[in-house]
C-alpha cells in the first residue's frame, strides 16, 4: 500500500512539475530581462542547495512527514501566487520559493521509497518510480498544449499546476507513515554533510559526478531551449507542447526497462555511458536545425533517450550503494540538481552574451562527453 501512495504522490507532483517546467523561464521573461531571469533562477538554485545542506538536520528535528508537508504546502502556495501575480516582486519571491522547495518534495519521497525497497530489486523499483515521474512530467506539456488552445497567457497554466498538488497532500496526510521518523544516521548531529565519506567512496563520488553532468544538461536545456524555440525560431506554445510531450516519451518507455536490464543483464556502467554518448551526439545536430517541427521533435526525442538511460542508471547505481538512513549521502547526491542548474545557467549566460544559442549547444555537448570519464571509471554491479 505504501508503494501505491508513494507512486501516486510522485505522479501528481510530476504532472504539476511538468506543466510548469518548460514555461517557467518564458513566464519570467514577461516580467524581467533575460539576465534578470537567469539571476532569479540562479537564486532559486542556491536556495535549494542551502535546503539540501540543512535537510538532514531538518528531518531529524521535524520528521520526514512534517518536512514533506511543509515543502508541499509552500510549493502549492508559491504556484498559486504566480498564477495570481501582477507585480514583478510577487513573481520573483514566489519563483525563488518554488525553486528552493520543489526538489525537497522529491527528496522526501526518495527517503520514503528507500525505506521499503530491497537491494535485489532496487533497479526494478527505481525504474517503476522513475516511470511514474516521467509519465507525470510528460503529461505536463500535453496539458500545456491543451491549455494553450483554450486560453491565452500563463495564469491558467499555474492555476492548473497548483490544483494538481492537492492529491499528493491528501495522500501524504492519510497514507504516509514512517518507521524511522527520528533515525537518520549519526552525522545528522552535525550540520555538516558527510563529504569525507562521499570523497572516499569512489563509486558514489563518480556516480554523483555523472549525475551532475546530466543535471547540467537539464538545467541548461530546460531554461534556454523553450526560449530559443519560442522567441528565436518562432514556434507557438501549442506546437511546443506537442514537441515536448514527444520529447519526454523515452523516460516513460525506458525507465522501467532500463532498471530491469541493469538488475538482470547489463550493468549500469555500460548503459550510463551509452546514454551520455547518445545525448552528446544529438546536441551536435541541434545548431543546424531551423524552424522544422518534426526535426526538433526527433532530435529532442533522441537526446532524451540518452538522458533517460543516464538518469535511470545513476539512480539505480546510487541506491544500490546506500541505505534508507544515509540521508546525508542522499543530500549530496541530490545536490547535483541545483548545482547542475547553477552551472547550466552560468554557461548559458556566458555563451549567450559572448556567442549565440548555436554555440551553447556545442559547449553542452563537449561537457556531456567529459562525463564519460566518470561513468567509465565505475565498478560495475554485475
Amino acid at each position: 500500500m505504501r508503494f501505491v501512495s508513494i507512486f501516486g504522490s510522485v505522479f501528481f507532483l510530476s504532472v504539476h512539475y511538468g506543466v510548469i517546467l518548460y514555461v517557467h523561464s518564458s513566464f519570467l521573461s514577461d516580467f524581467f530581462e533575460p539576465n534578470a531571469v537567469s539571476f532569479l533562477l540562479l537564486l532559486g538554485a542556491i536556495g535549494s542547495i542551502i535546503f539540501f545542506l540543512f535537510a538532514p538536520k531538518l528531518i531529524r528535528s521535524l520528521g520526514k512527514r512534517v518536512f514533506f508537508y511543509f515543502s508541499l504546502i509552500l510549493v502549492l502556495a508559491s504556484s498559486s501566487f504566480m498564477a495570481l501575480a501582477t507585480t514583478a516582486l510577487t513573481v520573483a519571491v514566489s519563483s525563488i520559493i518554488y525553486s528552493c522547495l520543489i526538489p525537497m518534495t522529491y527528496y522526501c519521497l526518495d527517503i520514503f521509497l528507500e525505506e521499503i525497497s530491497t537491494d535485489n530489486k532496487t533497479g526494478e523499483i527505481r525504474g517503476i518510480y522513475l516511470t511514474f515521474i516521467s509519465l507525470g512530467v510528460a503529461m505536463g506539456p500535453f496539458i500545456l498544449a491543451l491549455l494553450a488552445t483554450m486560453w491565452q497567457g500563463f495564469q491558467p497554466v499555474y492555476t492548473a499546476a497548483a490544483l494538481l498538488l492537492i492529491p499528493p497532500i491528501f495522500l501524504a496526510i492519510f497514507s504516509f507513515k514512517s518507521n524511522t521518523d527520528k533515525t537518520h544516521a549519526p552525522y545528522h548531529h552535525s550540520l555538516k554533510l558527510p563529504f569525507g565519506v562521499w570523497c572516499c567512496d569512489r563509486n558514489i563520488r563518480r556516480v554523483t559526478l555523472t549525475r551532475l553532468v546530466l543535471e547540467f544538461f537539464y538545467g541548461l536545456m530546460i531554461i534556454y531551449t523553450p526560449i530559443y524555440l519560442n522567441r528565436v525560431l518562432g514556434f507557438e506554445w501549442s506546437e511546443l507542447g506537442i514537441i515536448f510531450t514527444v520529447m519526454l516519451l523515452p523516460f516513460i518507455l525506458f525507465d522501467w526497462m532500463g532498471g530491469e536490464l541493469a538488475d538482470r543483464f547489463w550493468g549500469e556502467k555500460e548503459l550510463m555511458s551509452m546514454g551520455l554518448l547518445i545525448t552528446g551526439f544529438s546536441l551536435l545536430f541541434m545548431p543546424f536545425i531551423g524552424k522544422i517541427f518534426w526535426a526538433w521533435m526527433v532530435i529532442l526525442f533522441i537526446s532524451r533517450v540518452g538522458a533517460s538511460l543516464v538518469e535511470t542508471m545513476t539512480e539505480t547505481y546510487f541506491f544500490k550503494h546506500v541505505k534508507a538512513d544515509d540521508t546525508g549521502l542522499l543530500s549530496i547526491f541530490r545536490l547535483s540538481r541545483p548545482l547542475g542548474n547553477i552551472f547550466g545557467i552560468t554557461v548559458g549566460i556566458l555563451t549567450l552574451n559572448l556567442f549565440s544559442y548555436e554555440i551553447m549547444f556545442f559547449v553542452l555537448a563537449v561537457l556531456i562527453f567529459l562525463g564519460l570519464r566518470e561513468s567509465l571509471s565505475l565498478k560495475d554491479t554485475l
